[in-house]
């Protein structure tokens, strides 16, 4: 029995109720169609094929495997799911097989960007209610009645809401649990991250690993499939771009903490990743264009 309420005037209400928008489902199912995509781009000036600069809602159907997050190792089992929110610097430090069903729904926010956030770097462990919910967005993209897909879009709010309320979440990996190759990879990143706060050369980066810099390159690029210039340069960007989103740093703040000594080097390096100038890249990032 529902009783009369007390006020007919206050109800329940949330003030950042999350609001998706511009939602797109698609899927991976081999170990190189997750990484082709992001080796194309470093070939071109592409920022959005390079990096998330949506929502991205990701869960193993199949093959589980571990992926780093601005540097925090997360195993994601059959069946978990992660949500990375936009320009999160990420990879995959390791897959359990070349075979895979991964689900990708990527996705904007009209509302509720501070609940999301705090959903960063934990494995999501989906209750039954949320599988329910999963299947629905799945078979609603893909009916046959393309004017059905909108019903989604609901469902889609109703699903991070729970995820955001009543999930299960774990923490990331520490390095004993690690295996032996993703633990090197997260040390050498460690590393990595260290040398641009730092301004480190990488050869400083190789000493510190205890390997001469050819050894480190070699072995680097052998195990991640780019080399270790380009992906220092690209967690730079992805680092740039996340400062250029904090209207409090000035563009030479945004190149010293890049790990820049100097302006015109960082505006060097922006137009020869980005195409364009800091200040044109960061008005296209406020004003919330597709970079």
């Amino acid at each position: 029995m529902i009783e009369n309420p007390a006020n007919y005037y206050t109800g329940l209400d949330v003030a950042d109720r999350i609001i998706s928008r511009n939602v797109l489902l698609f899927e991976r199912r081999t170990r190189g169609a997750l990484q082709q995509k992001i080796k194309g781009a470093l070939q071109r000036k592409n920022l959005a094929g390079r990096m998330h600069h949506r929502y991205v809602l990701i869960r193993s159907l199949q093959t589980a495997g571990v992926i780093s997050v601005d540097g925090k190792a997360l195993h994601l089992k059959e069946g978990a799911a992660l949500l990375m929110t936009p320009y999160q610097f990420h990879h995959y430090i390791d897959l359990a097989a070349d075979e895979l069903h991964w689900l990708f729904i990527t996705f904007e926010l009209e509302k509720g960007e501070t609940q999301l956030g705090k959903l960063s770097h934990q494995v999501i462990n989906p209750d039954t209610k949320t599988d329910l919910m999963w299947s629905e967005i799945a078979n609603l993209w893909v009916d046959e009645h393309l004017d059905n897909r909108v019903e989604l879009l609901p469902i889609l709010d109703r699903l991070l809401t729970r995820i955001h309320s009543s999930s299960k979440f774990e923490p990331p990996l520490t390095e004993e649990s690690l295996s032996t190759k993703s633990e090197w990879i997260v040390r050498i990143e460690s590393l990595i991250f260290q040398s641009v706060r730092e301004h480190w050369s990488l050869e400083e980066v190789a000493r510190r690993a205890g390997l001469s810099e050819r050894h480190l390159r070699n072995r680097f690029e052998a195990q991640m499939g780019i080399s270790l210039r380009d992906h220092r340069s690209n967690y730079q960007l992805h680092l740039a771009i996340s400062l250029m989103r904090n209207q409090e740093f000035s563009i030479s703040d945004i190149a010293e903490l890049s790990g820049f000594n100097s302006q015109s080097v960082f505006t060097h390096f922006i137009r020869r990743m980005s195409g364009q100038t800091p200040r044109e890249l960061r008005a296209r990032i406020l004003s919330g264009e597709s970079t």
